[in-house]
């Protein structure tokens, strides 16, 4: 993917939260459109930020041809190449989308400045010859049909990190009853007693903490409705006995090693070492935000690589 050639974690898309159309002017046609951008600018660093709009509207009875201006004071734009260098293959937004970089012009006048921060662009487009004298108007074509703006960036702060799905744990929440939870207890009710996590331990080996599969979809954990993709998430899970001699694969450090000892031979009271994760990997999700932006974000620590005793 483009966002991680240039360096970029995350990448928004950002629709026009107003547009205004102006009175014709000849054979002009001009929209006014407004992007608002991230409140909170200082948690982000602006990698990459581009416009995508059309640059040929083919409508009944209209052809137009179109191109975009900022309102930024000496901004520098720069339209990028429809394909990388080497590649014969065509973008395949060449035909009707042309995508200009304004990294320049957002960088420099419009992010990490106090209050509210808007970029304002104008979308003109000038009809072809011999269709200059039928009225136009901008029927059926919403502000997203016309442009949209990439902002390619990564965290600067790493609590912004774990807050980016609070919004999913506030709706858990309110809920009043865990998916997760009941799927605990569903699974208790249906495996046998050796398996559930309230039961003693046998120490066998088949039941050493060790990593399962897990496959959960977002329709189930009710979010749905704002991830986009995937569908399907296989975060896994660690399950098994901290045996006293912790097998050296597991990784665990020196202080479990101890609260094992200290369980076994000291004081009962001291709960053994838990199962549980150690090594992660990352996922990509495509998210609606609460504003109505598409967000692409890799996420942290989604999915359980291997597990340890701690």
């Amino acid at each position: 993917l483009e966002n991680r050639t240039i360096g970029a974690k995350m990448v928004r898309l950002v629709k026009p939260s107003a547009n205004t159309v102006r009175p014709p002017r000849g054979s002009w046609h001009v929209q006014t459109l407004d992007f608002p951008l991230a409140s909170n600018q200082v948690a982000y660093e602006l990698i990459r930020a581009t416009v995508v709009y059309r640059h040929q509207l083919h409508l009944v009875n209209y052809h137009l041809s179109c191109h975009v201006e900022t309102w930024v004071p000496k901004c520098r734009t720069k339209h990028l190449p429809s394909s990388k260098s080497g590649s014969s293959k065509p973008s395949p937004m060449s035909k009707a989308w042309t995508e200009i970089d304004i990294t320049h012009c957002i960088q420099q006048k419009l992010w990490n400045r106090k209050g509210r921060s808007v970029l304002r662009l104008r979308f003109m487009c000038q009809q072809q010859k011999g269709n200059e004298t039928r009225e136009f108007r901008w029927h059926g074509m919403t502000s997203l049909d016309v442009a949209f703006l990439l902002l390619y960036f990564n965290d600067t702060d790493d609590r912004v990190q774990g807050k980016l799905l609070a919004r999913g744990q506030e709706e858990l929440t309110d809920r009043e009853s865990s998916f997760l939870m009941r799927s605990v207890r569903q699974a208790c009710s249906i495996e046998s007693d050796a398996s559930c996590p309230s039961q003693e331990h046998d120490g066998s080996v088949n039941n050493q903490c060790s990593l399962h599969p897990y496959k959960v979809s977002f329709h189930q954990l009710g979010w749905d409705h704002w991830i986009i993709a995937p569908r399907l998430y296989t975060p896994n899970y660690c399950k098994g006995i901290c045996t006293r001699v912790l097998p050296y694969g597991l990784n665990s450090p020196n202080h479990a090693i101890i609260q094992s000892l200290v369980n076994e031979l000291v004081n009962h009271s001291v709960p053994q070492p838990s199962c549980v994760p150690y090594n992660f990997l990352p996922m990509s999700i495509l998210l609606i935000e609460t504003n109505g932006s598409i967000l692409y974000k890799e996420y942290e620590g989604m999915i359980a690589q291997s597990c340890t005793c701690r």
